[in-house]
């Protein structure tokens, strides 16, 4: 019975929190992309950036999930859901890095600073992707098999 109650418990988890926050989450890296990245570029003024906002908060759900273990039977039940969470989570986090770089960078008008604004924009999101794919060819993210989840 108890086995029964968990389940329900982490079953209304993943439909009530963990799905809304999977799609939003996916859809809010490409958002940042488009409204906040490419509106810099394009008027060549900086708008305010919430990248970082929603990263923790979306890390933050994703935390609640591995660290309960009631919650982190969805993980079990869908072994590509947690490296779909974690690369979404370094995906923002990285694309909320080169927000706040632009947003630096355009927050005073001159060319040559959002030349080389851009630049390091650039290079700063082809590094950590980099970095991101070697770590990750290193260390694996394989969930081991558990005894007992709750």
């Amino acid at each position: 019975m108890k086995e029964i109650i968990f389940n329900i418990i982490a079953a209304i988890w993943f439909i009530a929190v963990l799905l809304g926050t999977l799609f939003f989450g996916t859809i809010f890296t490409v958002m940042v992309f488009f409204f906040d990245i490419v509106k810099m570029l394009k008027t060549g003024f900086s708008v305010s950036p919430i990248g970082f906002v929603f990263c923790f908060i979306f890390g933050l759900v994703f935390a609640i999930t591995g660290f309960v273990p009631v919650f982190r039977r969805c993980y079990y039940k869908l072994p590509w859901l947690y490296p779909y969470c974690v690369m979404l989570t370094i995906n923002l986090f990285i694309i909320s890095i080169a927000e706040s770089i632009l947003a630096k960078g355009f927050s005073v008008i001159s060319t040559p600073r959002h030349i080389i604004t851009v630049i390091l924009m650039l290079v700063q999101v082809i590094g950590c992707r980099i970095a991101m794919s070697v770590y990750f060819n290193k260390y694996p993210m394989i969930l081991h098999k558990y005894d007992r989840a709750a």
